[in-house]
């Protein structure tokens, strides 16, 4: 059942606040994307490995599948088409915006990218180039992976193993975004920090479908979950059972930083305690506005930089 998980979780399909009218995708985004995939699955560039085959009638054709099975549709687009691959294009050509973001990341899920040259973060660090040329406010975010280990023929081997594939993500304020949300989410997708990615992930999410209160909740999360793994790999004693005000004084004990950073850090799992969703709420009713949310998310981005440049995961 994986491939229909991927098929499913695309950005279309994930809800958004209703207060944010959405951004539509320019014509010159668009032609850029097809004509990069073009080139993309053409191997058309001349890299180390040289010059594969040209795979784009096959990532056509699978896109065609992926899309039928999306929309349940046999036939894509309202003109006439001499093979799938034409439907297909002639479809991501005139569709919604939200159904062409949803392209950019089916080009991640396709079985032909194995036979792409072209580095993968190299092919993220593209469109989002793309993205960010015609000022679009929305970022793709890169491979989460994770080393395991495994036996065969009685030997250990060490593999990398993907843990969550490219998705497209609405970004805020530019400078912000640009120096503490994406800086934050390169440091999370180390693999030992993927469950602090995972929580960090749906609490931008949580964001962007205007779950304001979850959206609190995930940001403690993540923000604890990064405690716990530094104290890991650090070595610093703590107990799993340690609450968050337990955890910041270890890391406190532990670091250069002062005493008085302890009410800063504890700014994010203080919202989550009065605010979010994850206390019942009795007979008050808790409602969290955007702009408590969108301080929510950008403090715990905040913090887990503080704490792991101070740790000293570089």
């Amino acid at each position: 059942m994986w491939w229909l998980d991927r098929i499913f979780d695309v950005f279309s399909r994930r809800p958004r606040p209703t207060e944010e009218p959405l951004v539509e995708v320019s014509r010159t985004f668009r032609n850029r994307v097809l004509m990069w995939c073009a080139e993309v699955f053409g191997n058309k560039r001349v890299t180390e490995f040289g010059i594969g085959g040209d795979y784009t009638i096959e990532f056509w054709n699978q896109i065609h599948r992926i899309l039928r099975y999306r929309h349940g549709e046999a036939q894509l687009s309202h003109t006439s088409f001499s093979s799938p691959a034409e439907d297909a294009f002639q479809f991501v050509t005139a569709c919604p915006t939200e159904q062409f973001l949803d392209l950019v990341e089916d080009v991640f899920s396709v079985d032909c990218l194995s036979h792409v040259h072209l580095p993968r973060e190299e092919m993220v660090r593209e469109l989002n180039a793309f993205l960010e040329i015609d000022g679009l406010p929305y970022f793709l975010t890169d491979y989460v992976t994770e080393r395991v280990k495994s036996r065969l023929y009685g030997r250990e081997h060490e593999a990398i193993q993907v843990v969550s594939y490219p998705r497209v993500v609405c970004r805020g304020n530019e400078l912000i975004h640009t120096q503490v949300i994406v800086p934050t989410l390169e440091f999370l997708q180390r693999g030992h920090f993927r469950l602090a990615n995972d929580e960090f992930l749906d609490a931008l999410q949580d964001y962007r479908k205007g779950d304001y209160g979850d959206c609190l909740t995930k940001c403690g999360s993540a923000f604890e979950s990064v405690l716990k793994i530094l104290c890991d790999r650090k070595g610093w004693l703590y107990k799993q059972t340690d609450n968050v005000s337990t955890l910041v004084k270890i890391f406190l004990d532990n670091t250069q930083l002062e005493s008085y950073f302890e009410q800063l850090l504890m700014i994010v799992p203080t919202l989550r305690n009065r605010l979010s969703k994850s206390h019942g709420a009795g007979t008050v009713s808790k409602k969290v506005p955007q702009h408590i949310a969108q301080f929510a998310i950008n403090s715990t981005a905040s913090a887990i930089l503080l704490m792991v440049y101070e740790a000293g995961e570089k």
